[in-house]
């Protein structure tokens, strides 16, 4: 939770959902607990690996030691995003996860949504069948764009807006 002699720059009215914690998750995580106000009960961080687990039992944070996968992420953040009153909040900061699909979930569901990369689901960058062009960042991105010409309006969705720089900078210039 925000401290006093740290500046507030919103609050966080529902649920919020950290998809990894990973270096950048964990670096994440205490400027959110700084500058915004949130209820810490709703707040849970999914990750496959919980080798980190410690950092956020001692700060009260739920943890799902799960994959979000292609398979399983509709009905796994559903619930997670809606629980209770207020807007939901996805910090995606994962790999491997679909940034659109997420984004199309959380527009669906109205809940704000922020990653720091436009990611495809795990085996995208592989994918013998899709030519070169296709497997790009920049294909991927586009593909964002495409959905919100397609779709406008509607949730915040910030993507893109990088890991270092980017989010990480945003946050530590207002720190």
């Amino acid at each position: 939770m925000a401290k006093a002699n740290w500046p507030i720059h919103g609050e966080i009215s529902g649920p919020i959902v950290m998809i990894g914690f990973g270096s950048i998750g964990r670096g994440t995580l205490p400027l959110i607990e700084r500058h915004f106000r949130f209820d810490k009960s709703r707040m849970v961080v999914i990750d496959p690996d919980d080798e980190n687990r410690k950092l956020l039992d001692d700060r009260g944070i739920a943890f799902l030691r799960e994959a979000v996968t292609k398979e399983n992420y509709r009905e796994l953040l559903t619930p997670l995003l809606t629980r209770g009153e207020g807007q939901g909040f996805c910090v995606n900061l994962s790999v491997d996860t679909s940034s659109l699909d997420i984004m199309k979930l959380c527009r669906k569901l109205g809940v704000l949504y922020v990653d720091t990369v436009v990611e495809p689901w795990a085996g995208f960058y592989l994918d013998a069948d899709a030519d070169n062009a296709a497997r790009t960042n920049y294909a991927l991105r586009e593909t964002v764009v495409q959905e919100k010409a397609k779709h406008p309006g509607g949730t915040t969705a910030v993507s893109c807006c990088g890991a270092n720089p980017g989010m990480v900078s945003w946050f530590v210039k207002q720190a």
